[in-house]
């Protein structure tokens, strides 16, 4: 009855908005027509153009809740990263977990297993086309990008790799035949931030065409650490990174054509801030920890996309890719200098190579029907290897072969993806389109787990999901619609690189483990209400859509009573719901103004004991003290049953890394000069307070709202191919908290990610 009401608010919300925004903008309209004819000089919102559904089609003509945002809002915003999107899209949270790793969320659905490799996001990351199969690789600079577009909801019946939560496709630039241009960009501001990048396109005939890009990026730490040792003060969250990406088209006639794409981006530079919650170092980004943070990542990746009219009404594509992703990384675990604590992860690696291939046939010129069939195939080879060192003041396990050794790992593991889907339009009407698509997904994942220079017998887990979708488009003018969709989502099952009693053959330990090798699959049902609309002669676009979800074996990472035995499990039930809003005014032919809102809630609805690793921590310790230090170390079975006992029921709590409300605003203001244009914009960015992780702890989990300003001033001299701008962003200095990390091995600390200072840059660019 619970979930009935709030569906029902969900669906009100998500309609009563554009229809009182219809019923009032048609009486207006009718009004105004009457006493006076149309202003054919007045401004327009221009069409947004959007592939999310593999093919072109305009954003309010696809119904799902989709955001576009194109070149020029990216430059605005200064935008270089996936970082840089955080609280821009209704919905999506961006957060790091030890300064490294990404972990997208949407709608409240993400990656709560990030600290397993082998478990795969809720969100799907695509660059032109191509699945990023590692999340370690979303860390690299976006370059030369046309438009990034953000699909909420579970997606899979137009891709090759499905999802639960959404996706987000990165566009990039492609050379166009017979055109010689380019475009080049140099920035210098505070913390000697310098970027300096370009583009160009050269024709190489009548059908071959390249394109060349680049980028270099680097700034001084936002941050530093006066702990570590003859260093006074050690800069963290700097960037020294460098990427390019060089394109080849060949298009030998109107009904085929051939992309060849390779791209490469190097990171080397020191490590994030990642202040412990109890550091006192003046300085929200200041810490006092000794160990010298380092982090290298390269990603590679090479795709080849073949596209062949077949004849009028098929075309049959081809996208094939082969990527690599090589990350190391030190940290100080311990997050502090005190030299009673030592804890150092001294090599955190990962590497993956993986080749993918997906194959599409599609219609074209069709108007009663529109459909797509396709086949994914994705092979990954990775690897993780992490050595992280304790000493005296910390209890260590002593192994002959790893005295003082903390935690040790070094496994290699492999995923394998088959998948085949189709899509259908069906155009009953000029008004009403009905989609309808199905999806078959098979993952097997293996691993041969070693730890502690223990090698543990290889482990792999199977899993296949029939998903898909159905959605109802009903256009109530040409420039109105309302829509509902229906659709299931999955996420693969996966391996835990834990044994199933940790140092058996030593007998260290007889309790129970509660945490499995291997995990269930997560699968999701979603419900989708939204309208789509453009008021006041398009000079007014208003999106909205409300929704509801009803997850089945929520994945995230859970400790065991057992020591070194915690993983990924699976939360039975989880209910999220939500509302979005989206809109766009021009006021005026110099004054524009956007926006975006969402609110949403979710919280797990089945009961489920569980514990996480700071909890756990602290009653192996509170019992090992009080049991007088029984020789047996945390093994001890009294110490087992503590911990056992001390495991809470989840149901009910909230979901992690949801804010419940989130939004923006923005003003441009463009005036024309003798002979020039100046465009002025201004921007408020707010972000909610969630939970990190599931089990929300007051004082562990919380990430506090923060509200930032940003601001920038472009000059564009009339007749002429360069520009200057100025920027400003987070002008108030916030010391906004963008996510937290409690690390589920090693010391159990918990820290804090900040997000950058105020920054100040002035720009040149110029097209050729």
């Amino acid at each position: 009855m619970q979930s009935t009401n709030v569906i029902e608010q969900v669906v009100r919300l998500a309609i009563s908005t554009s229809l009182f925004a219809i019923a009032a903008t048609s009486t207006q309209a009718i009004a105004a027509d009457a006493s006076a004819p149309a202003d054919t000089d007045a401004p327009q919102l221009s069409d947004i153009i959007v592939t999310g559904e593999k093919r072109e089609t305009r954003l309010q003509d696809v119904p799902i809740a989709i955001t576009a945002i194109d070149s020029s809002v990216l430059r605005q915003r200064n935008t270089n990263s996936l970082d840089d999107l955080d609280g821009y899209v209704p919905g999506l949270n961006i957060a790091r977990n030890q300064g490294a790793e990404r972990v997208i969320t949407i709608r409240g659905i993400g990656y709560e297993t990030s600290s397993n490799p082998n478990s795969q996001p809720g969100v799907a990351f695509h660059i032109d086309g191509v699945y990023i199969a590692h999340t370690m690789a979303l860390g690299q600079d976006l370059i030369d990008v046309d438009r990034i577009e953000v699909l909420r909801g579970p997606q899979g019946t137009v891709f090759g790799e499905t999802s639960t939560g959404g996706a987000i496709n990165v566009i990039t630039n492609k050379p166009k035949l017979g055109d010689t241009s380019g475009n080049a960009s140099a920035s210098y501001g505070n913390y000697n931030y310098v970027k300096v990048d370009g583009a160009v396109n050269v024709p190489l005939g009548p059908t071959l065409a390249a394109r060349f890009a680049g980028q270099y990026l680097r700034h001084d730490g936002y941050g530093y650490s006066v702990g570590v040792p003859n260093v006074s003060k050690y800069a963290l969250d700097d960037a020294n990174n460098l990427a390019g990406r060089a394109s080849l088209l060949w298009q030998p006639s109107s009904t085929f054509s051939a992309l060849l794409e390779a791209s490469a981006f190097h990171a080397d530079h020191a490590g994030a801030v990642q202040k412990l919650i109890t550091d006192t170092t003046p300085g929200a980004r200041n810490v006092d920890q000794d160990l010298p943070a380092t982090y290298k990542l390269d990603t590679r990746m090479v795709s080849l996309t073949l596209s062949q009219e077949l004849n009028d009404t098929m075309v049959l594509k081809s996208v094939s890719a082969y990527q690599y992703m090589n990350k190391n990384q030190t940290s100080e675990s311990d997050r502090t200098a005190n030299p009673a604590i030592f804890d150092h992860l001294v090599r955190w690696h990962d590497r993956s190579k993986t080749f993918s291939q997906e194959v599409t046939l599609s219609s074209q010129n069709t108007s009663t029907v529109e459909w797509t069939l396709g086949g994914f195939f994705l092979r990954q080879r990775a690897l993780q290897d992490i050595l992280e060192l304790s000493a005296p003041g910390i209890a260590a396990v002593v192994l002959p072969d790893g005295t003082g050794v903390k935690f040790q790992t070094d496994s290699p593991y492999q995923h394998t993806s088959l998948a085949g889907y189709g899509q259908a339009i069906f155009h009953a009407s000029d008004a009403l389109a009905i989609t309808a698509g199905l999806r078959y997904s098979w993952d097997k994942v293996s691993a041969q787990p070693y730890q502690f220079y223990y090698l543990v017998p290889p482990r792999s887990a199977k899993s296949d999901a029939l998903t898909g979708k159905i959605s109802a488009d009903y256009k109530l003018t040409p420039d109105n619609s309302i829509y509902v969709t229906a659709s299931t989502g999955y996420k693969p099952t996966g391996v835990s690189f834990v044994s199933d009693k940790p140092f058996e053959a030593g007998s260290f330990s007889s309790g129970p483990q509660y945490v499995p090798q291997s995990f269930k699959k997560e699968t999701v049902k979603a419900l989708e209400i939204g309208s789509k609309n453009e008021f006041f002669d398009r000079r007014v676009r208003l999106n909205v859509a409300g929704y509801y979800y009803w997850y089945k074996n929520f994945q995230f990472t859970a400790d065991d009573p057992v020591p070194f035995a915690g993983g990924t499990d699976n939360i039975p039930k989880a209910e999220v719901w939500g509302a979005e809003a989206e809109a766009t005014f021009i006021a005026s032919p110099a004054l524009r103004f956007d926006g975006t809102f969402s609110w949403g809630k979710g919280k797990f609805t089945s009961d489920f004991l569980t514990i996480d690793a700071q909890t756990a921590a602290q009653v192996r310790a509170q019992t090992f003290a009080a049991l007088g230090y029984p020789a047996g170390y945390y093994y001890d079975a009294r110490i087992e049953a503590a911990v056992d006992a001390a495991r809470e029921n989840l149901n009910g709590k909230r979901l992690p890394k949801m804010p419940t409300t989130q939004g923006t605003f923005a003003a441009t203001y463009t005036a024309a000069l003798p002979s020039a244009e100046l465009a002025m914009r201004g921007e408020v960015a707010y972000r909610g307070s969630y939970n990190y992780r599931v089990f929300a702890n007051s004082f562990l989990d919380k990430v506090p709202s923060y509200t930032i300003f940003n601001a920038s001033i472009t000059y564009t001299p009339e007749g002429q191919p360069w520009r200057l701008a100025l920027r400003a962003q987070n002008i108030s200095n916030k010391a906004g908290i963008a996510s937290r990390f409690s690390d589920p091995y090693g010391s159990g600390t918990t820290s804090v990610e900040y997000i950058p200072p105020r920054q100040v840059m002035g720009s040149v660019s110029v097209n050729f």
